[in-house]
């Protein structure tokens, strides 16, 4: 990553990154109108008379998602990160917290609930991380060597790792991968930092082998690790979501079977509107939609990934990294666990899945790449 200046500039302040936005817009679009194709069915069975109550729900959602990136677009995000300590130390607390009051759904507590509002405070962590390494980057990595950056960034991440991975295996990976490429970025031998990254991997692989994994992890995640490596061996238990998406995937073909058409969100794919989403695309638009979907989010990430090299300083480089290290983590994990590449951790799709917190947070994030570009050297 090119060295850059802690420098402010005042000209280009005001631009609006056009290509981004529009790149956005599609992609909510085309998450509106799958959503509402996979839940039409659900809808009209759970909520009768409200044909449309998931989908109503989630442009609410996307309404006060849209006025929290529109706030942060307008917000220097310098501001922002001297609010990173308290607001990290905030989501750490929520971390544990919501392992003992948080509210219970299928035997896991992830979820703050008031009345009909939930909060899930792995959304907030994620942000809180991202802040508190652009902070602590900003101040340390060209002035501490590569081994020193890790064990600190490493430092820094454990103690929101460790409460968020207790109730949120997926959200725990994302924090993990959003440490990873925020340490890639910032590490100036990066050669010794995927030399480290590989060690890690290969624990990892060891411990499974060898048994370990079976002492760290609950038994309910140890049998979805079962069920991935032989869905078959579990067809109406841990595999039976992984088959219904595999059949959805494979009814759709090249071209699928057309919107609205799919079979498999009749009752038979368990959580259609969110962790299996893809699953749907796939069964209804085949190969030829979900292709279009995976190439809207790679020209996302690549515009953001743009206006990380020609951000004004530090600190908006770091925090573009990071926020798009989330977005591409989170859809790689998605698309892996609908077609069983790894074990389903129960992760949603990022700007497509349903879901209030999810949809805030990552529109959150999106108005802070606003304001980075609409500083950027290409505003200029």
């Amino acid at each position: 990553m090119t060295k850059l200046h802690s420098v402010h500039p005042k000209k280009g302040r005001g631009h609006f990154d056009l290509c981004l936005l529009v790149i956005l817009i599609i992609l909510l679009s085309c998450g509106l109108i799958i959503l509402y194709s996979a839940t039409r069915y659900t809808d009209a069975k759970e909520h009768p008379g409200q044909p449309f109550y998931t989908i109503t729900r989630q442009v609410i959602f996307l309404a006060a998602a849209f006025g929290s990136m529109l706030f942060m677009s307008k917000t220097d995000y310098h501001k922002l990160l001297k609010l990173a300590l308290p607001g990290f130390l905030l989501s750490i607390a929520l971390g544990i917290l919501v392992l003992f009051f948080g509210k219970e759904v299928n035997g896991q507590k992830r979820w703050f609930a008031v009345g009909p509002i939930s909060f899930q405070p792995a959304e907030f962590a994620k942000l809180m991380l991202i802040f508190m390494l652009s902070s602590f980057f900003h101040k340390s990595y060209r002035k501490s060597a590569s081994w020193s950056l890790i064990i600190k960034a490493v430092g820094i991440t454990l103690p929101i790792f460790l409460p968020v991975v207790s109730a949120n295996l997926s959200s725990g990976l994302i924090i993990a991968g959003i440490a990873f490429v925020m340490t890639y970025v910032a590490s100036e031998h990066r050669p010794f930092f995927l030399i480290s990254t590989a060690a890690a991997i290969f624990t990892c692989v060891f411990a499974f082998q060898s048994g370990l994994l079976t002492a760290i992890l609950d038994e309910y995640q140890m049998n979805r690790i079962y069920a991935w490596i032989d869905p078959e061996e579990f067809p109406l238990s841990n595999g039976f979501q992984v088959l219904q998406g595999l059949y959805a995937i494979g009814a759709g073909g090249l071209f699928g079977t057309g919107l609205g058409n799919s079979l498999q969100k009749l009752g038979f794919l368990p959580e259609a509107q969110n962790d299996m989403i893809f699953s749907i695309i796939c069964e209804e638009l085949g190969l030829f939609g979900a292709v279009l979907i995976i190439f809207l989010f790679l020209l996302l990430l690549w515009r953001m990934m743009e206006i990380a090299q020609n951000a004004p300083d530090d600190e908006g480089m770091f925090l573009v990294s990071g926020i798009m290290g989330h977005i591409g983590i989170q859809v790689l994990l998605n698309i892996a666990v609908v077609t069983n590449t790894i074990p389903n951790t129960g992760i949603s799709l990022p700007f497509i899945s349903y879901g209030g917190s999810s949809i805030l947070f990552l529109l959150t994030e999106m108005g802070i790449v606003f304001r980075v570009s609409s500083e950027s050297k290409e505003a200029q």
